[in-house]
């Protein structure tokens, strides 16, 4: 997106109600793109628009993400699904979550310390498409995910899992994302791939995988039919979808607090607990923290969230918290934790270093899958 694609008049507008000024005028403005590279099929454009405006008698500064979300019809993401499967695909890619989400009455349920940023507009278009103006958060580029920022985070999501229960669930299927994604993505997709035993052979992954690693991901495959049927009988609850360390901002006017954005699987169920996988899985995904450190994050955000629970009146069974948590984390994270798409590329130390890495998480989270009482 760049400024030809931005109306002007919506931009004046969404600008008044940024800097509160009904009069102000725009005297400049400008666009970048907010990351370099877009992952996520379902956002077509993710852009800082910033600028000067001047209203009262002052110049008023001002900072606004714009975020274009579409039908995964539209995502060139589509070409790598078969042919067969795409229109199941897409009829079933959650691409309105977002959009559902700030629409809804989400800000009034979360508790104190855990907000979602401010949208001044949402436009519909008549082709599967959105637009999305927000606030841009100012964060602390000082702050860090200690133990201490990891637990509070449980704690929030835990109290708003509580305040986010439907007091009926018969409206909606349990677990509906996580099945979506186990019949659209591991069976006919990952898990294909992680059978053939030349793959293994391959220099880069042989090395740094264990000797057992293949064995015991192909076993917690075959549980996950039992998984996912224990899954969707646990107690449900409204998520956020994607609550990973990169979609909780740290706020510079909140620094205790966090800002949750990109809201993914909004709309639907999941088993109490789930929230916490992506928590624990977002620093190794995005390469900032080690895998060796999993351990102490794991045994340190499961309590507080049960804890955020109870002080919201949900007294939900630890058992069946940690099996919300663990189940989907394994289900998203454990047979695509391996980089297979790198196995072509030049074998540098760094790509190695890369593989050796992801092969510790692997590890990390197929001995978790294994570990569940109905993997025993």
């Amino acid at each position: 997106m760049d400024q030809s694609g931005i109306s002007e008049g919506t931009l004046r507008d969404v600008v008044r109600a940024c800097v509160g000024k009904p009069e102000a005028v725009i005297e400049r403005w400008r666009v970048e793109p907010v990351v370099d590279v877009l992952t996520n099929f379902a956002t077509a454009a993710l852009v800082r628009v910033s600028g000067i405006a001047c209203g009262g008698g002052a110049r008023l500064p001002w900072s606004l993400v714009v975020k274009r979300v579409q039908s995964l019809r539209h995502s060139p993401g589509l070409a790598l699904i078969p042919e067969e499967m795409r229109e199941s695909n897409i009829a079933s890619y959650p691409w309105r979550s977002e959009l559902d989400a700030y629409r809804s009455d989400l800000a009034t349920l979360l508790p104190a310390g855990l907000r979602a940023p401010v949208v001044y507009l949402i436009e519909e278009h008549d082709d599967d498409r959105a637009t999305m103006w927000m606030e841009d958060v100012a964060t602390d580029p000082a702050a860090v995910w200690d133990l201490d920022r990891y637990a509070r985070a449980a704690a929030l999501l835990g109290r708003m899992a509580a305040r986010r229960r439907p007091a009926d669930v018969s409206g909606y299927e349990p677990a509906e994302g996580t099945r979506r994604f186990c019949e659209a993505a591991l069976l006919p997709g990952m898990i294909p791939a992680l059978r053939d035993p030349a793959m293994w052979r391959h220099p880069l992954l042989a090395t740094a995988a264990d000797p057992s690693l293949r064995g015991d991901l192909l076993r917690l495959a075959d549980e996950l039919p039992g998984l996912l049927a224990a899954l969707r009988a646990l107690p449900q609850t409204f998520v956020h979808g994607d609550a990973c360390p990169q979609n909780l901002l740290i706020p510079v006017a909140d620094p205790e607090g966090f800002v949750a954005i990109d809201w993914f699987w909004s709309s639907g169920v999941e088993p109490v607990g789930f929230d916490l996988g992506q928590l624990l899985a977002g620093g190794c995904e995005a390469g900032w923290l080690d895998p060796r450190q999993l351990a102490s994050v794991y045994a340190t955000i499961l309590p507080p969230y049960i804890d955020g629970l109870h002080a919201e009146g949900f007294d939900a069974d630890p058992r069946d918290v940690e099996l919300g948590f663990v189940g989907p984390l394994v289900m998203r994270s454990a047979f695509t934790s391996l980089p297979l798409d790198l196995l072509a590329a030049e074998p540098t130390d760094e790509l190695r270093e890369r593989f050796a890495q992801r092969a510790r998480y692997a590890r990390f989270l197929t001995d978790l899958g294994l570990a569940l009482p109905l993997a025993a």
